[in-house]
């Protein structure tokens, strides 16, 4: 083996080793993103208990005001959560297409996702129901589940403002 051909794989192997940490770091990032959310979603749903058992209108409203607060940050945490997952699968797009670009797991078009999602639910159409096949459809709309979980925040934000304000005026 040359020098060049070993200076290439080594670049090879380096480069598939970069892959595979862009790729935990990808996963490692949407973990996280969950438990946050999750952590935020317990600590809203005690604050609501506690806002909803008080009787004390001073107390309730600052509760409330503490769960604007709270779902506020939780907000703007799944936000900076986004930028890393989307920075990590920017990352992982640039390697797949140096090393292996036939793959086309990162780095596929929008077509090709789409192709590979209708393929996958056409195995057993014949075999499915109308409420299934429903769902596939919607499923084929390709929601995000991240900007979902970040309105969900922002739904919080909002239902406690209306609380804030209910409160004062009653």
């Amino acid at each position: 083996m040359s020098a060049e051909e070993d200076k290439e794989n080594n670049e090879k192997v380096s480069g598939l080793e970069a892959y595979k940490i862009a790729l935990e770091t990808r996963n490692l990032e949407i973990g996280l993103f969950w438990q946050r959310s999750n952590y935020f979603l317990v600590l809203n749903a005690a604050l609501a208990i506690g806002f909803f058992r008080l009787s004390d209108n001073k107390y309730s409203i600052l509760l409330a005001c503490l769960g604007a607060f709270v779902s506020f940050l939780w907000f703007r945490v799944n936000l900076g959560s986004k930028y890393w997952q989307a920075r990590w699968e920017h990352r992982l797009n640039k390697k797949e297409n140096e090393i292996a670009s036939d793959l086309e797991f990162f780095s596929a078009d929008s077509t090709t996702i789409q192709a590979d999602v209708e393929a996958s639910f056409s195995h057993g159409a014949n075999t499915k129901g109308k409420f299934q096949k429903w769902l596939e459809q919607q499923a084929l709309k390709k929601p995000s589940v991240s900007y979902n979980m970040t309105l969900l925040s922002l739904v919080f934000v909002a239902t406690w403002g209306l609380l804030i304000i209910i409160k004062i005026f009653s």
